[in-house]
């Protein structure tokens, strides 16, 4: 009788814990976010610069100085370093604890926007929403890069979340509007300038909605906007203070650049390396969206339609608004680094969602003229993953002598994306008779676990995680390893570019920065760069890095000519 009541409680406890939408959406979202190659490396210069910055603020306690080198540089905003620093506080330093910032502000992302969908529609489309999300490429290395683009993204889905909740709940609007206004003066704190777009991209919404909604006339809005600035106030006031008009020139030369920078960054660095990649001009997001968000561009056309036909006007300014201004408005400033227009992501998973929806209708339709479009979809998603596993299966039994040692781990990705991406076509060779709705959403799981099971493989094999391995395994072997770690370690003319931004991080006792060689201690050691500064043979060379050297002075120095 006993064990009869313990396994009625067991079977309801679980059944119960199995409805619960947050659950399904923990265990697909936490492999992605918690699982990474054993080899890890930074990406430079970004992410080695905002990781070196909040070590020296931490090292040094100063956490007012952005510094380089002991030379303050204030071309960034404090928020990625200080919540960095943070992370080395409790972690130590390493690429985990300076990318765990960006790990958390993924993960809330990807929670808001399953409850934006929620509010935007209904609850199972939210959850689709924020799982089509979290298989996005770019948004996934994104999550896994020490820069503040998840900030961005995770911020900016909070405002918009509470200006929803505050609709939802007109007595507490102004609490709700204080929240949206801090996470917007956060989110400046953290990318800078770049909030500006998000702001723009929602004005249709806030604008033609207003009547119903009146953001705009909701005073909570303006004191949050006033309340999350005073950390940015306090920090500038008191650097001006210290350095005088310095960190005001060097910031707004930041802030300004930031609004009119063209430089080309195509889909993630070590995932997918196009062809076309330094294209430029008004076209490059007509390309580059649709390849860095394939296959959902196609499911969010098709969701696009239908919000157009049946959506309020306010919503759809915020369904198709906000996305088509925030593209528009990059395109129009020129602003070309990929990364820029990740908080249209979510929106574009959604109207994905909305999508795959009505393909799984379709699918589940006894009417044959609708269910043979989505047999045909089936039937393209099971072609593309035949030719994704045999080219993935290539790249891994080819032999050694016949293929770049680099291009292997492509064929896992290619192998696990392609398996995926066979369910659904085999469910289409075995659709007979009436479909149920658990059968329907099999089908739709089966347009993710495609994408899924290629993101865990990035991640796996370090092609998403792992962005200098040369020069880590270098400074991994010996000598180097223990010459690094028993000595101070000086540089020549550091600068920010890759490689000494690189060297610089995985140093672990810096020394001074200098001018030439001749200025190396006797018997010291420092990194510096040949073609810019003269080398003589007197010094002795431990190991080259890309152009860059390890170099031991001689016991008695002799006069190196400067460079």
């Amino acid at each position: 009788m006993i064990s009869k009541d313990l396994h009625k409680f067991v079977y309801r406890g679980v059944h119960s814990l199995a409805q619960q939408p947050w659950l399904w959406l923990l265990l697909w979202v936490a492999p992605l976010l918690a699982f990474n190659s054993p080899q890890q490396s930074l990406m430079a210069p970004t992410e080695a610069l905002y990781a070196q910055q909040a070590w020296e603020m931490l090292s040094n306690n100063d956490w007012l100085t952005l510094s380089w080198w002991g030379s303050p540089q204030f071309d960034r905003l404090p928020g990625l370093p200080w919540l960095i620093a943070l992370s080395y506080h409790w972690l130590g330093r390493s690429e985990l604890a300076a990318r765990l910032p960006s790990i958390a502000a993924a993960a809330a992302a990807i929670v808001l926007t399953w409850r934006i969908g929620r509010r935007l529609g209904l609850q199972s489309l939210g959850l689709w929403g924020a799982g089509i999300f979290a298989v996005m490429p770019l948004w996934m290395q994104a999550a896994k890069l020490a820069t503040p683009d998840a900030l961005l993204v995770s911020l900016t889905l909070l405002a918009i979340w509470a200006l929803l909740h505050s609709e939802a709940h007109p007595a507490q609007r102004v609490g709700w509007g204080l929240v949206a206004g801090l996470a917007f003066s956060l989110a400046f704190l953290a990318k800078g300038a770049l909030v500006v777009l998000p702001l723009v991209a929602l004005l249709p919404y806030l604008v033609r909605g207003h009547k119903t909604h009146r953001h705009l006339s909701n005073i909570g809005l303006y004191y949050g906007l006033a309340f999350g600035a005073i950390p940015t106030t306090i920090w500038l006031g008191r650097s001006v203070a210290r350095y005088g008009q310095l960190p005001l020139h060097q910031l707004g030369d930041h802030l300004a650049s930031q609004l009119g920078q063209s430089t080309v960054q195509a889909l993630p660095q070590g995932v997918f390396q196009a062809p076309w990649a330094a294209t430029s001009g008004a076209t490059y997001y007509l390309w580059h969206l649709p390849l860095a968000t394939f296959p959902w561009v196609g499911f969010a056309l098709v969701g696009a339609w239908l919000v157009g036909r049946n959506c309020s006007l306010g919503r759809r300014t915020l369904w198709l608004g906000y996305p088509a201004v925030l593209v528009l408005t990059l395109s129009l400033l020129n602003i070309h680094t990929g990364y820029d227009a990740l908080p249209a992501y979510p929106f574009v998973a959604l109207l994905a969602a909305v999508g795959l929806n009505y393909g799984g209708r379709l699918f589940r339709s006894r009417a044959p003229r609708r269910y043979r479009v989505a047999v045909g979809l089936s039937w393209a998603a099971g072609v593309l993953g035949i030719l994704l596993l045999s080219a993935g299966a290539a790249l891994l039994i080819t032999p050694g002598e016949l293929i770049a040692a680099a291009l292997r781990p492509y064929g896992w990705l290619g192998v696990a994306g392609g398996l995926g991406l066979l369910l659904p076509w085999l469910m289409a060779l075995n659709r007979w008779g009436r479909v149920s709705r658990s059968q329907q959403r099999l089908w739709q799981w089966g347009w993710l676990l495609g994408p899924w099971l290629g993101v865990l493989a990035a991640l796996a094999t370090g092609i998403v995680g792992d962005y200098s391995p040369a020069l880590k395994l270098v400074l991994q072997t010996p000598p180097v390893a223990a010459i690094l770690a028993n000595n101070p370690v000086h540089m020549v003319q550091p600068g920010r570019d890759r490689i000494p931004s690189l060297l610089t991080f995985y140093t672990p006792d810096r020394g001074k920065p200098l001018g030439n060689w001749s200025q190396i201690p006797p018997e010291g050691y420092a990194w510096g760069n040949p073609d810019e500064v003269l080398l003589e043979d007197s010094y002795e060379v431990i190991a080259t890095v890309e152009g860059w050297q390890l170099v031991r002075s001689p016991l008695v120095p002799t006069a190196v000519p400067r460079g």
